[in-house]
């Protein structure tokens, strides 16, 4: 790869550091579908699971709320699920096409976090947890379903955001012997970590000016734009 994509992908990265951390959401909603525009292929979206996991072990040691241990009687057959079929996908969809489904995917899951309200009985669960496996397994962007669901069990929301975190550890370290990482320079993978840990930093920073709401709607929008370019670009570079 050229030096140009590498540093698209850096910039993708810090980009969504920076709405996780102001939001607690959306780091592989905004990094996935840009970087694999980029590079095409499960491992790109490996790539963003790594970072993702990383990112999230941070805010699992930043936040002070309590691990809400019970959900997982629900989520975990239920994510396993789900992560069986994201495989078979990986193995069966041609990677050709798999920038425009991550680009789709990313915002299907941006509508779902705006519109869906899981209720909080265990069949809203288990879909919350196939879709979520799924979904992350294969284009890395699965996490507002399980976190429409969680949000419905009424947990003060340090609770919510530390219990979400573990969710997608739990399905970062499972999707990442699938998906594989790509042969790319190490210095590649230190500038990614520096990229992850400023953008967090600035997202908090930016979560502490900003009300919830503003926080949220700034999110959105990123996350957006982001699916909405990367789809056009891999649509034009499909066609071309």
């Amino acid at each position: 790869m050229d030096v140009r994509a590498l540093a698209l992908m850096e910039a993708a990265i810090f980009l969504g550091a920076i709405v996780q951390g102001t939001s607690g959401l959306g780091f592989n909603l905004t990094a996935a579908p840009i970087v694999n525009a980029l590079m095409p292929g499960p491992q790109s979206v490996g790539l963003i699971n790594l970072y993702a996991l990383l990112q999230n072990t941070l805010l699992v040691f930043r936040e002070k709320g309590q691990i809400r241990w019970e959900a997982f009687r629900i989520l975990g057959p239920s994510l396993a699920v789900g992560v069986i079929l994201g495989f078979v996908m990986v193995r069966f969809i041609p990677d050709s096409v798999m920038p425009i489904l991550v680009a789709l995917s990313a915002l299907a899951s941006l509508v779902t976090l705006m519109a869906w309200r899981a209720g909080p009985s265990p069949a809203s669960g288990i879909t919350a947890g196939v879709w979520s496996g799924a979904i992350n397994t294969y284009a890395g962007v699965g996490g507002p379903p399980v976190a429409s669901y969680l949000i419905s069990q009424g947990w003060a929301h340090a609770d919510f955001l530390r219990t979400l975190q573990v969710v997608f550890i739990g399905i970062d370290l499972v999707s990442l012997p699938i998906l594989g990482l790509p042969s790319l320079p190490l210095w590649f993978y230190a500038i990614g970590l520096a990229c992850l840990v400023a953008g967090n930093q600035i997202g908090s920073r930016l979560r502490q000016r900003l009300t919830q709401d503003q926080a949220v709607l700034l999110s959105r929008a990123v996350i957006a734009a982001a699916a909405l370019v990367s789809l056009a670009y891999s649509a034009y570079a499909l066609a071309t």
